[in-house]
């Protein structure tokens, strides 16, 4: 029996998601697809779990219980930071963006600079991560910081979110 088995009581699915978070932060950019397919419902997405909280509120614009039809971390097929990268390219390829790996708790940070200024400090992390150095740091600096969480239930960061409050940062 393995330690997510004994974690877990042998509860399949509930191994399958730690394992696929698991694998999410810490580099494996292949999620456990050994159960039944995926129907878009946030169960069968690479998350942490917490406890259900009774709000079965509508989705709004990148959040909810429903998974969004629009691209968002989970629906893109691959690893968090890789769907992030792929916004950063497409959208914003007009910036350098530098990448710096934080050890602490597994957080990656993005730079985005316009020749040699600094215009915006993004930051990957989870939601469980108290960390908060870099962004009274750019705030010390007056550069525009943004965090988004990768493991928050029912926060999508869907694609027009991402892009929408990235856009507005730069411009300030």
């Amino acid at each position: 029996m393995g330690l997510l088995s004994k974690l877990f009581g042998g509860d399949k699915t509930a191994e399958r998601e730690a394992k696929n978070l698991l694998n999410g932060l810490f580099g494996n950019e292949e999620p456990d697809r050994s159960a039944a397919p995926t129907t878009g419902t946030r169960e069968e997405t690479p998350v942490c779990r917490t406890q259900p909280s009774g709000n079965s509120a509508p989705s709004g614009f990148s959040w909810g219980d429903e998974m969004p039809a629009e691209e968002n971390q989970y629906s893109h097929g691959g690893a968090f930071w890789t769907y992030f990268e792929g916004i950063f390219q497409s959208e914003f390829a007009a910036y350098r963006v530098e990448k710096k790996e934080i050890t602490a708790f597994k957080r990656i940070a993005y730079t985005f600079y316009s020749g040699p200024s600094r215009v915006l400090v993004v930051e990957l992390m989870s939601d469980r991560c108290s960390a908060y150095k870099l962004r009274s740091d750019c705030k010390k600096e007056g550069v525009p910081y943004l965090r988004f969480y990768i493991d928050h239930d029912g926060w999508w960061n869907t694609r027009s979110y991402v892009v929408g409050r990235m856009r507005s940062a730069i411009k300030n």
